[in-house]
């Protein structure tokens, strides 16, 4: 373990040209952590892959930029797959929404992270549970207004996250006009071809008014296409 002394204003200015080590880690889930500040935010890595940029995690802010949100009366928010607490921390500080939020991060030395780094300091409240999220869904028995699933290991989905049981197990969760995100890689050949299979084997027979918004680099596999604006 490595942890340097917390960024002052002159670290959080130089951010913005380069990325500034904070802290470096190993856990038993995840030989390379690191936490670097760049372009003002706390940003989280491992093995190549960015596992939280805050607002700048674009993925989920394009989803949530595109979400019809006054459509829908979200109070609570399962997050599968902590990192820093990216997500929390937009809905909260970017978009401004009061929501309840259920976590499930399977490393308790990147839990510790997001509490220390973000969730914390910026007073936002996350009910955290320390599990693998394909046993979490086997037997938590909560229901949400929305779901995110960002759960990946390395570059790479679990398996078993990519089952018929697991989303179903998802959709059973949702509350009556639930949404539900589940995030995946598309930046290569390879990965399109993946899903494409993912979509038309699990994701579209559990979710059939389901699909995904392109959201460069990834695709984001939501529960409902009317829950987005074109």
């Amino acid at each position: 373990m490595k942890t340097l002394t917390k960024p002052g204003i002159v670290p959080r200015l130089l951010s913005h040209l380069l990325e500034w080590p904070v802290a470096e880690y190993s856990s038993p889930h995840n030989e390379h952590l690191q936490v670097v500040l760049h372009r003002g935010r706390y940003k989280l890595l491992t093995d190549g892959a960015i596992y939280s940029f805050g607002d700048l995690y674009s993925n989920y802010t394009k989803c949530f930029e595109r979400l019809n949100w006054a459509a829908h009366d979200f109070h609570s928010c399962l997050v599968l797959g902590l990192g820093l607490g990216s997500i929390p921390e937009m809905l909260v500080h970017t978009f401004h929404k009061d929501l309840e939020f259920t976590a499930v991060e399977i490393d308790e030395v990147v839990t510790h992270l997001a509490f220390e780094y973000v969730l914390s300091p910026r007073n936002i409240r996350v009910q955290v549970f320390t599990s693998d999220a394909a046993s979490f869904l086997e037997w938590h028995e909560g229901q949400y207004d929305l779901i995110c699933s960002d759960v990946f290991a390395g570059d790479h989905i679990p398996p078993e996250m990519e089952t018929s049981e697991a989303l179903e197990a998802m959709r059973d969760m949702l509350h009556p006009q639930g949404v539900l995100l589940f995030n995946r890689l598309s930046r290569h050949p390879s990965d399109i071809k993946k899903n494409i299979r993912f979509r038309d084997e699990a994701f579209l027979p559990v979710f059939p008014e389901g699909g995904y918004l392109d959201v460069q680099g990834n695709w984001m596999f939501v529960s409902s296409l009317k829950a987005f604006r074109p």
